[in-house]
């Protein structure tokens, strides 16, 4: 099966998770001329009302499985417009961080988003307007905020080296828009679950202050993908507000 041209192609990673990438599937589902691949762990557990919503298998940072994706969009559309790609994290010190949880997130937010690039390049080339945005954080700024006590020890290292990835992905393809994308501090099951994570009692007065509703995210985010271009975006660090986030 093919895609009409007309129609744009979505693929959200943790459509079920993170930061309430749920909401951007059905902000995007009640747009005309969208079809929205939500790629999750099972896809059997994620259900969607919209006709334009299908959930696919997906496992971060699994070579096979980012082939078979790859793969089965193919064969059902032909090609991805926009690849949206998602997070995982844990909260606690240098001090207190299991090697094992950081190797985790090295391979799920760095590694896993390098091998989802490489699996789908050759169905974004296919698109009139391709754009891939990993979902970064502003937590993981070396010059901004890595002072704040709250533990983003391998959360933070592993989407700064996701950074690094986007921006040389920027430019050494000339054909791509690409840029990592800080949501904000989003009320989800992720962010609350951070909060009793956080034994510094830094983070709860921060979510008071400025944390949006996922709803809200998801139209902040949307609007400055479907409008991003290579000249004004690419291999910049982009925050929810679209304001620049230092590096």
């Amino acid at each position: 099966m093919s895609t009409d041209p007309k129609t744009t192609v979505y693929l959200i990673t943790g459509a079920n998770h993170g930061i309430g990438s749920l909401a951007l599937v059905n902000a995007l589902s009640t747009k005309p001329n969208v079809t929205i691949v939500a790629a999750v762990r099972d896809p059997s557990i994620f259900k969607h009302g919209a006709q334009n919503v299908y959930s696919l298998k997906y496992i971060s940072g699994d070579v096979d499985g980012n082939t078979a994706l790859a793969k089965d969009i193919e064969g059902r559309f032909g090609k991805v417009d926009v690849a949206c790609a998602g997070i995982a994290t844990y909260m606690g010190s240098a001090l207190d961080t299991p090697p094992s949880v950081l190797q985790e997130h090295f391979e799920i937010n760095t590694t896993g988003i390098l091998l989802l690039f490489q699996a789908l390049a050759p169905l974004l080339r296919r698109s009139a307007t391709p754009r891939f945005i990993p979902i970064s954080s502003a937590a993981t700024s070396l010059t901004a905020f890595t002072e704040l006590p709250a533990g983003y020890t391998c959360y933070g290292a592993s989407k700064a080296a996701l950074n690094y990835i986007a921006r040389k992905i920027h430019f050494e393809n000339d054909w791509l828009v690409c840029f990592p994308l800080a949501p904000g501090i989003v009320k989800t099951d992720m962010s609350r679950a951070n909060r009793e994570m956080d034994t510094t009692g830094s983070l709860a007065p921060i979510q008071d202050a400025i944390a949006m509703e996922s709803e809200d995210a998801a139209v902040s985010l949307i609007d400055i993908i479907d409008g991003s271009t290579r000249e004004k975006d690419g291999g910049e660090f982009i925050n929810v507000d679209g304001s620049r986030t230092p590096w």
